[in-house]
């Protein structure tokens, strides 16, 4: 009744004389107190209809996320979702660095190579002369060749069982980092929303458009993480498995691929090999043991040249 009665009753109470703890049967006071139970009910209701409100737009982004963590943790093999998030996120860094209404003179090559070695792992090179006729189309086919070259030398090294559980790994380990902290970014967002209506603008509104924005720099930067991850994560397997799998490798001539974009200005064989750590270890291989024929020779014993010497003071002084 103090906050949503009228002034008047209680007004009215104090010249009747009601004393505290009275029991008040007066029909105006009992009428009084139903309107003020219907304005706090109604109250109320705007409140849990607010509520849910908000809450809707978390529950449509926390849908988006478990069915992507769903689909990595149910499916045998992801790498149809991987490959297609390698090319998402190769266009999405030509989009960013060398914008369609920009001349190729005026791109940010620099801001491209460094993200390209970051997250492929790919050392890329331009020729000044051969910048002017760089098109979208062209740069994205020959970047897409060298990287997916790559991502297959990778697969090869390791096994089609073990590339998928790498590749499952990273979807799941960077999915639950990045979504526990927008979980708690969005409750901060919540808290401080109701101070846009001081600006005439409807708080709902406001967190909807907010709301959107904070989660699609959260799903460009979780792509960009999980292929980083798929490029970068490497395996400790047994020796011979190692060595079996690099000789195999070195075979496939990873960096004859990359050879393939000079033209481009992609650099030299020398600096594709340094921009991938893997291909370098599978080229240069790990040296193997010289196996003896035959039994060992003392060095007491005679000289199996048949000088009759002892075999220390023949052939034995040279070894």
């Amino acid at each position: 009744m103090r906050l949503f009665g009228s002034d008047r009753i209680a007004k009215i109470m104090d010249r009747m004389g009601v004393e505290e703890g009275e029991v008040i049967t007066h029909k105006m006071v009992t009428k009084a107190i139903e309107r003020a139970q219907k304005r706090v009910e109604m109250q109320n209701f705007s409140i849990r209809k607010h509520t849910l409100e908000y809450d809707d737009v978390m529950n449509s982004q926390r849908e988006v996320i478990y069915d992507r963590r769903l689909a990595a943790l149910e499916r045998e093999s992801i790498k149809d979702e991987v490959l297609e998030l390698i090319d998402e996120v190769l266009q999405s860094l030509i989009d960013q660095y060398c914008p369609v209404k920009e001349y190729p003179e005026n791109w940010d090559l620099t801001g491209f190579k460094n993200e390209l070695r970051r997250i492929y792992l790919l050392n890329l090179e331009f020729k000044n002369e051969e910048i002017p006729q760089l098109t979208h189309e062209r740069l994205f086919e020959q970047v897409q060749n060298a990287i997916l070259t790559f991502y297959r030398h990778k697969e090869n090294l390791y096994g089609e069982e073990i590339m998928r559980r790498l590749e499952r790994y990273a979807v799941l380990i960077t999915i639950d980092r990045h979504w526990r902290d927008h979980m708690y970014e969005m409750d901060q967002l919540k808290t401080g929303i109701g101070l846009r209506a001081y600006g005439q603008r409807d708080p709902l509104i406001e967190y909807k458009r907010e709301a959107y924005r904070i989660f699609s720099e959260m799903i460009g930067t979780v792509d960009r993480e999980i292929v980083g991850m798929v490029y970068k994560l490497q395996v400790n397997m047994p020796e011979k498995s190692r060595e079996e799998r690099r000789r195999e490798a070195a075979e496939r001539s990873m960096v004859t691929s990359h050879q393939d974009t000079v033209g481009m200005g992609f650099g030299s064989a020398r600096q594709a090999e340094e921009a991938n750590p893997m291909v370098a270890a599978s080229q240069r291989g790990k040296a193997q043991p010289v196996k003896r024929e035959g039994k060992k020779v003392g060095r007491n014993d005679p000289c199996p040249c048949g000088s009759g010497k002892k075999y220390k003071k023949c052939c034995g002084r040279n070894v």
